[in-house]
């Protein structure tokens, strides 16, 4: 890589590109979390054991979409510096091995799912009521895992290009889609059945179908460099699968560990009872609307770092990480902010008793105070170390802290029974250890590396 040390670093350019990608990107997160949160909100209105029922369920989304996040965004690193140097034969097969390794994944997972239905569900909760719900949701919406598979990924390899203004297209309409279908089949509006939980999971399906077709009539019609013949998606050189496999390796593992770190601090939560977990699956919608910002910030920062790494300039590179640095800090600070200010609005959108209102509301400020931490370290893990081929790195501190810190904490708290704020404030305190190891490797300047050479 050469360093232009002479070049002067123009950062209205910087802010112009950061917000012509990061814009849409936040809308597409903003829709696709609203997605989820409209679930949570609709399907919970039925009572606590159905805000819980449905949560559980979508763990196994969630497992699925941070495995297809791991493989997307491993790879999506090749694309976007291959897009720096306008490589678009190597594009189209990195995107065709994608798909191929998204929609396997997909595939696995709705069939356990599907067979183990009873399994998972009880991993969380043994009450009756609970089961039936989740176990009736889940059966009907794993058929949605196999088109979110092939939309994720497409959509993924065109916010790699910087085409970040589709994906928030085909994300918008499917939330409308969901929420139409929702409100019709949950509680049997416009001559619809009432089906409740299951209609939540066909809505769900249905909107995830919709926004599939909607990304690839995108890609078919418009002139990205992405459309070619079947077997240009193909036949990827031996040494290039070398490297993705060296780089995109950890990413995965990285989103499956994290993953069910997560799980385990769920299935931890779950021991103080059923209500103590709605408390915590309203908090989880919350904290993900809150990190709308933070995915924009880290997918628009990945796009642009890595598109600037492809074009050699190690001087950009570090002028650009700064100023994403000094973003993410001040939306951390806002995001914290807001969250403490709307708590009692959006306690009071579920129809709560007053004693489960008052659990909710302290668990959702413990909650907003670790949002501040883990956002900044989204953008500097993400946004910059993996972006910058760095992903071992990040491995380790995106793991480490959780699992042999937060986790243990979860379950010795949870143990002896401690208030469920007070038990997330425990495993979420792992944020602020890792947020200092991050910043340290950050300042080495030791995570930009070119995988394209």
């Amino acid at each position: 890589m050469q360093e232009n040390i002479n070049t002067k670093i123009d950062l209205k350019e910087f802010y112009k590109t950061f917000l012509a990608i990061g814009i849409p990107l936040m809308v597409q997160q903003l829709v696709s979390s609203s997605l989820n949160f409209i679930d949570n909100l609709m399907i919970g209105r039925l009572g606590t054991d159905y805000i819980a029922a449905v949560g559980f369920a979508n763990s196994v989304y969630r497992i699925l979409d941070l495995i297809i996040f791991g493989i997307c965004s491993g790879m999506g690193v090749f694309i976007a510096q291959y897009y720096g140097k306008r490589n678009f034969e190597l594009i189209r097969k990195i995107l065709g091995l994608m798909v191929r390794c998204a929609f396997g994944v997909a595939v696995i997972f709705a069939i356990v799912a599907y067979f183990k239905v009873d399994f998972i569900i009880g991993i969380f909760s043994k009450d009756p009521e609970v089961l039936r719900i989740g176990t009736s949701y889940l059966c009907t919406v794993v058929l949605c895992y196999l088109f979110y598979s092939i939309s994720s990924s497409m959509g993924f390899s065109l916010r790699a290009m910087g085409l970040t203004k589709f994906p928030m297209i085909s994300a918008s309409i499917g939330v409308v889609t969901n929420t139409f279908f929702n409100y019709c089949l949950i509680y049997g509006n416009f001559g619809f059945p009432r089906l409740e939980e299951k209609g939540a999971a066909i809505a769900t399906v249905i909107a995830r179908f919709i926004e599939m077709c909607i990304i690839l009539t995108i890609i078919y019609k418009k002139d990205f460099n992405l459309k070619g013949k079947l077997d240009s998606y193909f036949h990827i050189p031996k040494n290039l699968i070398k490297e993705i496999v060296k780089i995109s390796s950890p990413v995965v593992f990285t989103e499956m560990l994290w993953i069910f770190g997560i799980i385990s601090l769920s299935v931890a939560y779950a021991k103080l009872g059923t209500v103590q977990s709605a408390c915590v699956q309203i908090a989880d919608i919350v904290a993900a609307i809150s990190a709308i910002l933070f995915m924009g910030i880290s997918n628009a920062a990945s796009v642009i770092i890595g598109h600037t790494i492809g074009e050699g300039n190690k001087e950009k590179v570090i002028v650009y990480s700064k100023q994403i640095i000094l973003v993410a800090f001040g939306m951390a600070g806002f995001s914290f902010i807001v969250v403490q200010l709307l708590t009692n609005n959006i306690i009071s959108l579920y129809k709560l008793s007053p004693d489960i209102a008052l659990l909710a509301e302290k668990t959702l400020r413990v909650y907003g105070v670790f949002v501040f931490f883990k956002m900044v370290n989204w953008a500097i893990l993400i946004g910059l170390f993996r972006a910058g081929g760095d992903t071992k790195v990040a491995f380790y501190l995106d793991i480490l802290p959780l699992w042999f810190y937060g986790v243990p904490l979860a379950f010795i708290g949870a143990y002896f029974k401690v208030p469920i704020y007070i038990l997330i404030g425990l495993a979420e305190s792992c944020e602020v250890i890792k947020l200092i190891f991050a910043f340290w490797r950050y300042k080495t300047l030791r995570w930009i590396k070119d995988v394209t050479v």
